[in-house]
């Protein structure tokens, strides 16, 4: 007698209406890991990685600025030297109207001179004695920049900073960073954590911690003064973005609650004119590109019956994505995103090039209706 089983799996679709959004390109052959900051009314300045590939000695970083919301971009202007590997770039604006940059050295930590050159090499050598972690500033929009300051961690032997600086109601500034933690944690690679500055980014310090076991962290304040996260967990867990929240200015944190599927991180949060919370997520599995979600309640349920699919057309691999979002005083969106391994517009605009960070541009009611 022969005996058969009934094998059942699932798969996601996609149900919707198809629109065309404006794309325009912010650089080509580089661009990798931009943060975008909004500097005035219609006016942008993003800051990307130039000069090298995702993991190389001879890269650095620079910043582009637009005056148009988008459309047309000044050529990078590169604010730290080259071969050092500045990475990993933190980005805001002070009170003041300054542009903040902050950054780590990987060449102090994860290099070693070889007959060959300079090569990558896991573990840290200065293993947080001395500071790798720097921050500059700018006056003049990113044409020229300060002297770099170094920061050395309390919390982190090796500190990252990643994504938007943000202000609190009261000025604070806000940066997240985030790396090897000091106190050893059993099967953690990774934690995040908050710094702060009161004079408007010259000194920073005051650390807290957010999230153990998680990395790249958003954070917005919501209408009211809750302060939420949106925090990357580590490969080895899930490779997913969570949702994490403070009601004591970042003191103390709330359990991270996953959002996104496993491949779909790290994510970006914006709190739209409309009152709407948007998430904005890359997408490492295809269609490979950007994802958003929505939020009617400041992130405690999302809105996964009407998922986004804000730019799916990554082609070869999943080195793309990390989107950073604003939102202009016209009520355009703004999103910068970067293709490592090409991407459609390759086929219609040759000279973009398979490496380039592109700007998408669009309003909540072109993606929600």
């Amino acid at each position: 007698m022969s005996t058969s089983k009934f094998l059942r799996a699932e798969s996601d679709c996609i149900v919707g209406k198809r629109r065309r959004l404006e794309r325009f390109l912010i650089c080509s052959t580089q661009g990798y890991f931009p943060v975008l900051v909004r500097t005035g009314r219609q006016s942008l300045a993003v800051i990307l990685r130039t000069g090298g590939t995702h993991v190389s000695a001879s890269a650095t970083l620079a910043v582009s600025t637009s005056k148009d919301g988008g459309k047309c971009w000044s050529d990078p202007v590169q604010i730290t030297p080259r071969w050092e590997d500045s990475r990993n770039p933190a980005f805001g604006v002070n009170a003041k109207g300054d542009l903040l940059a902050a950054y780590w050295k990987a060449s102090m930590d994860c290099y070693v001179d070889t007959p060959n050159g300079l090569q990558w090499k896991n573990g840290l050598k200065v293993k947080g004695k001395v500071p790798t972690m720097f921050v500059r500033r700018s006056a003049d929009n990113g044409r020229t920049w300060s002297k770099e300051w170094a920061y050395k961690s309390e919390l982190l032997t090796l500190p990252s900073p990643y994504g938007r600086i943000i202000a609190a109601p009261d000025g604070t500034l806000l940066m997240p960073v985030y790396g090897t933690s000091r106190k050893k944690r059993k099967g953690v690679n990774d934690i995040s954590i908050l710094l702060r500055s009161r004079d408007g980014g010259k000194t920073w310090g005051d650390e807290s911690l957010v999230a153990v076991g998680h990395n790249e962290t958003s954070y917005t304040f919501l209408p009211g003064g809750r302060l939420l996260a949106v925090a990357r967990c580590e490969v080895p867990y899930s490779d997913h973005v969570a949702t994490l929240f403070s009601d004591d200015g970042g003191r103390t944190w709330s359990k991270p609650v996953p959002v996104t599927r496993r491949g779909e991180h790290p994510a970006d949060l914006t709190v739209l004119a409309s009152g709407a919370l948007q998430l904005t997520f890359g997408r490492r599995i295809r269609p490979m590109g950007c994802g958003v979600l929505f939020s009617a309640d400041g992130g405690t349920t999302w809105d996964t019956d009407h998922e986004v699919l804000l730019a799916g057309d990554g082609i070869r691999t999943g080195d793309l994505g990390y989107p950073s979002t604003v939102q202009l005083a016209d009520g355009t969106i703004v999103t910068a995103l970067y293709y490592a391994s090409g991407s459609d517009t390759v086929n219609d605009w040759g000279g973009w090039g398979d490496v380039s960070c592109q700007a998408i541009r669009y309003r909540e009611e072109d993606i929600r209706a």
